[in-house]
């Protein structure tokens, strides 16, 4: 029995159809949460901020720790603090409450005054 080209190709592309709706439906599911965690992953790495650079870190703590400049009319700026507390982070301008652990303070961190 002689089959055309074009049937042949017909023939073909329908088992492999089939073997790929066969292999949806024993691991599509799985597979598509996967993808869907792996681009979350990706997306959340790619917005996330570059972190901030060590020379970034030292002139930012030194910038804190340096005089006023005595002017004296002006109330000295608070100085923030980032403490972590049971994995829950807390900005405050005074001293870390008991048990939490004081983190470096990002340069570009604004206070908004109350």
């Amino acid at each position: 029995m002689y089959l055309r080209p074009a049937y042949r190709r017909l023939i073909w592309l329908a088992l492999v159809a089939a073997c790929a709706a066969a292999l949806y439906a024993w691991r599509g599911p799985a597979i598509i949460g996967d993808a869907e965690q792996a681009a979350s992953a990706l997306w959340r790495k790619a917005s996330a901020p570059p972190p901030p650079s060590d020379e970034a870190l030292q002139r930012g703590q030194a910038r804190r720790a340096a005089p006023d400049g005595g002017t004296g009319h002006t109330r000295p700026a608070a100085v923030p603090r980032k403490c972590q507390l049971n994995g829950q982070t807390i900005y405050t301008d005074g001293p870390c409450p008991a048990g939490s652990q004081e983190q470096l303070v990002p340069e570009n961190l604004s206070v908004i005054p109350r």
